[in-house]
């Protein structure tokens, strides 16, 4: 592709749910459409997030369906959030000289698990690497191919230090220099000079917290612990705390059980708010925020303290450290708590808190400064097509790495798993 050749960009995420990924492919892609940078395409089902959310005129939509064939063709680039080659979407057709970018935007993308274990085998790095090293090596293997055939083709970006971080612990292997493209904030849907608010008397209105994101099992325990640790400290902190927590999930039930134990602070559900809303909402309910993801660049770019949160599938410690996503490292969005995470000290959810009654100016100020420093959109969107305009991964070489395959393995795992699920 020639320096001022405009690229036909294909964003490839079918999926109906609300997601980070097809937030991010949707904003990128109408992005680059608005400004004409490229043009942008979003495969996605004909009722997919992506697909309902679309605004007119901008990415064409490319319906995605799972009983006939969906082209991709020759010359253009396909954007995948990254993916074990063996789990990409069927009904592709791409083209042989289709170019290809992996976007590693979840921790484990690019880490093989089976059917039924995925769970213990993420909560768990010795018995995942166990797992990988033994009835796995065969897909470990493939991952390899799959890996270094995009690092030398630069066709692969990781969202995180986590990301990159995780990809090799897992997998055993070293990554010298990966590339980092964070995930861009959405430009503020409200005035940005509204978005501080200074002066506030929390003595007489109380600090006001916010959850906003799916309630699932590797969200549930820090969200549980957070909110023990607001309950234990709000007698001693001369203000009261009501917390509302916007969003469903399968653990949301059991949140709500876990709620009605906490005497101390009001608790409120929320299920859902439009992302056309969720701006203004933010700022007329919330002074402090709790969040992991792209949930938590919502609240910083708007100037509310942001406490980020990470994942963890077992019960949290009360050394759990509670930190600002301003003074995080590495453009992380949430790691897998291990023990640099605990400690508790100066960074207990009581610290946060007496912070934010003290400064809070200044700490709306530094959350601001850190999105518009890390993820502005614009920035992000630059980067991003400067490094498809050097990526040179064609889908011929992954079908000629002999890594398409799902295996015995995989097959028979997950036959079992579905015949235990029906009795």
């Amino acid at each position: 592709m020639s320096p001022t050749e405009i690229p036909n960009i294909y964003f490839i995420f079918p999926y109906r749910g609300v997601g980070g990924v097809s937030l991010l492919f949707l904003r990128l892609a109408e992005f680059f459409a608005e400004n004409g940078m490229a043009r942008s395409y979003l495969v996605d089902y004909p009722d997919g997030f992506m697909a309902s959310h679309r605004r007119d005129g901008l990415a064409r939509l490319l319906p995605y369906t799972d009983d006939a064939a969906v082209d991709i063709p020759a010359g253009a680039v396909a954007i995948f959030q990254s993916m074990t080659p063996w789990s990409i979407y069927p009904s592709l057709r791409l083209a042989k000289e289709t170019r290809v970018l992996f976007w590693n935007c979840h921790p484990f993308n690019l880490v093989p698990t089976l059917p039924g274990v995925r769970q213990v085998m993420q909560s768990h790095l010795w018995f995942g690497r166990l797992m990988l090293d033994t009835l796995l090596i065969g897909y470990k293997l493939k991952i390899f191919r799959l890996i270094n055939l995009l690092i030398k083709q630069r066709s692969l970006v990781f969202m995180d230090s986590t990301n990159h971080q995780t990809t090799e612990g897992y997998l055993g292997l070293k990554i010298a220099a990966p590339v980092y493209l964070p995930i861009p904030a959405s430009p503020p849907e409200v005035p940005v000079e509204s978005a501080v608010v200074n002066g506030r008397d929390f003595r007489v209105s109380g600090i006001r917290v916010g959850w906003v994101g799916r309630v699932v099992d590797f969200k549930y325990h820090v969200l549980k612990r957070a909110l023990i640790e607001l309950n234990l400290l709000q007698p001693s902190c001369g203000v009261s705390i009501s917390v509302t927590i916007v969003g469903t999930g399968e653990f949301a039930d059991r949140l709500k059980l876990d709620a009605k134990r906490l005497e101390n602070i009001s608790i409120d559900f929320v299920e859902h708010i439009s992302p056309g809303e969720l701006d203004r909402y933010l700022l007329e309910h919330f002074d402090l925020l709790l969040a992991m993801g792209t949930c938590a660049l919502d609240g910083a770019k708007l100037g509310i303290p942001t406490i980020l949160l990470d994942c963890s599938y077992k019960k949290v410690p009360t050394s759990y450290l509670f930190q600002w996503l301003h003074e995080r490292k590495g453009y992380t969005l949430g790691d897998l708590i291990g023990s640099v995470h605990l400690n508790g000290g100066t960074d207990s959810m009581a610290a946060r808190v007496q912070e934010l009654l003290l400064t809070h100016s200044s700490l709306s100020a530094a959350a601001r400064s850190y999105v518009d420093t890390n993820h502005d959109l614009a920035k992000i969107a630059n980067r991003l097509l400067n490094i498809v305009g050097e990526s040179r991964c064609l889908w011929q070489e992954i079908e000629g790495a002999r890594i398409l395959g799902r295996g015995f393995v995989y097959s028979v795992f997950d036959r079992t798993r579905k015949k235990l699920v029906a009795k």
